[in-house]
């Protein structure tokens, strides 16, 4: 479940459609995407192949709630829903990690190796 304060709502469509685009964009960032770098900075990732992005079979059911308080700067006091959604899902999937193992995970994405070493110590 995703909560947000929203302010106005002018577009509801457009307005959901930016709310689940952040939301798999930042579940992407948290369990999938992985920009492998050298240490001079130089990507390392051989080609887009290899290079994980999530597709539809890969999100997870999810429910959005809109809290539509009213915002003092935006026109018809809207708010930004874009960048809302995408922040917040690494930390709560590695919160969530967190709470249900015992180990904290701090490098992304999250992998299933990445959680085994952490519980090897």
């Amino acid at each position: 479940m995703f909560v947000a304060d929203v302010g106005s709502i002018i577009n509801p469509v457009s307005h959901q459609g930016q709310i689940d685009g952040g939301f798999v964009f930042g579940l992407g960032t948290a369990a999938f995407e992985e920009l492998v770098l050298d240490e001079s900075g130089k990507v390392t990732n051989p080609n887009l192949a290899d290079y994980k992005l999530p597709t539809i079979r890969d999100i997870p059911p999810f429910r959005t709630v809109l809290i539509e308080g009213r915002g003092l700067h935006g026109p018809f006091g809207a708010k930004m829903a874009g960048e809302l959604s995408n922040t917040t899902v690494a930390a709560a999937l590695l919160n969530a990690i967190a709470n249900a193992s015992g180990v904290r995970i701090v490098e992304l994405p999250v992998t299933a190796e990445r959680i085994y070493n952490a519980l090897q110590g």
